[in-house]
């Protein structure tokens, strides 16, 4: 569970956000969703750590972040950024330098860790692609083999800044759905997306933000009347093949 309390943070000259406060629920999808520029990912890296709140407090499992060393908060949030350079290795050693918070001095995989590297794989759907450079896939495949990276720091948290981005929307919901398979394996979940449709049919609490500050929390069918108003556009729901969806145009 990651709490923010009061959350002021921004960078040298300029604050971004003000005042924000909201929990992630344990073992929960939480989608951050708002115009861009509204500080979504500047909120994420001071929910990991990253930057540090120039107000109030992030609380991880009821302890202040600031009272948790450098490498066990590694392994317990895992942070995948939207931007990220594109090595040349192959997917599977990719998914390996997860491990390097729970390695030792040497830095050396142990047999366990390996057999860990290749359940990552498998549970990111990234095990058929294991062998293959990264530069070599696609943007779907691309983003499944960040995730196994990961999951192999196996942390209970895990924090992703627009996932779907640059994907078709095939490989958008293929992303979605694993992210929902994470999720039922226990994993808590705090996800930017610029995807309404997307952040509203996968999950469970949706944070919507503008100007650097918190408009509205709460489930999908709460905030769907705040989420429209600052994006400037209508919602309605609508029956379809039986159930009901929230809908934005």
């Amino acid at each position: 569970m990651i709490s923010l309390r009061h959350i002021s943070a921004g960078y040298p000259g300029r604050e971004v956000l003000r005042d924000v406060s909201f929990t992630a629920p344990k073992g929960k999808v939480t989608a951050l969703v708002g115009p861009n520029g509204c500080g979504k990912t500047t909120l994420l890296q001071a929910a990991c750590g990253l930057i540090r709140p120039s107000g109030g407090e992030v609380l991880l499992d009821g302890k202040p972040l600031g009272s948790y060393k450098r490498r066990e908060l590694a392994r317990l949030i895992s942070l995948l950024p939207q931007t990220r350079e594109v090595p040349s290795v192959t997917v599977e050693r990719l998914a390996a330098y997860g491990r390097y918070p729970h390695l030792g001095p040497g830095k050396v995989l142990s047999e366990a860790d390996r057999r860990l590297v290749q359940e990552a794989l498998r549970q990111a759907g990234a095990y058929e692609l294991r062998h293959r450079e990264l530069k070599e896939l696609s943007g779907g495949e691309r983003q499944r083999a960040y995730i196994a990276m990961a999951l192999c720091q196996d942390s209970g948290v895990l924090l992703l800044d627009e996932p779907t981005t640059y994907l078709d929307i095939g490989q958008k919901n293929q992303v979605m759905e694993l992210i929902r398979e994470l999720n039922s394996r226990g994993r808590t979940i705090l996800t930017v997306l610029h995807d309404l449709p997307l952040a509203f049919g996968y999950s469970d609490y949706i944070a919507v933000m503008q100007d650097g500050r918190l408009e509205a929390f709460g489930p999908p069918d709460e905030v769907r009347e705040a989420a429209a108003r600052v994006f400037g556009v209508k919602q309605a729901v609508v029956a379809l093949e039986g159930s009901e969806q929230i809908i934005f145009y």
